[in-house]
């Protein structure tokens, strides 16, 4: 007998071989995808503190007002350009909403930064 179709037994083990390698590759891409948002994120609060302390540093001798800090402040004065962007759900965030707790040395230049608010921005390692 000359049979040349496929048994359903090799049929189901084909599909459930692709199956396996879907569900693999789904869960891969989905790590990935979630650890480039946190990179992102940890690339804008780096960047956040970056241009806050070229601003401490351009202005240490002038009177800052570092008790109410906000990335608006950097928006204004050039030292971040374009809009900044929750990385999670790409969703626009104010400048004004971004707080910045500023801590300064004894002469004046930024001993730390630190994201105070939002959330999304506070909970990123960078």
């Amino acid at each position: 007998m000359n049979n040349k179709g496929f048994t359903l037994i090799e049929l189901l083990a084909t599909v459930a071989l692709l199956a396996i390698i879907v569900t693999i590759s789904f869960v891969s891409i989905n790590s990935m995808i979630k650890q480039n948002k946190v990179n992102n994120c940890e690339t804008i609060v780096n960047n956040l503190k970056s241009a806050a302390s070229e601003y401490v540093s351009d202005n240490r001798y002038k009177d800052l007002n570092i008790n109410n800090f906000t990335a608006k402040v950097l928006v204004d004065n050039n030292y971040l350009k374009g809009k900044i962007k929750n990385p999670f759900d790409n969703s626009d965030i104010k400048a004004e909403d971004i707080k910045i707790l500023i801590e300064l040395n004894d002469d004046y230049t930024l001993k730390n930064a630190t994201i105070t608010a939002p959330n999304v921005l506070k909970e990123c390692k960078g």
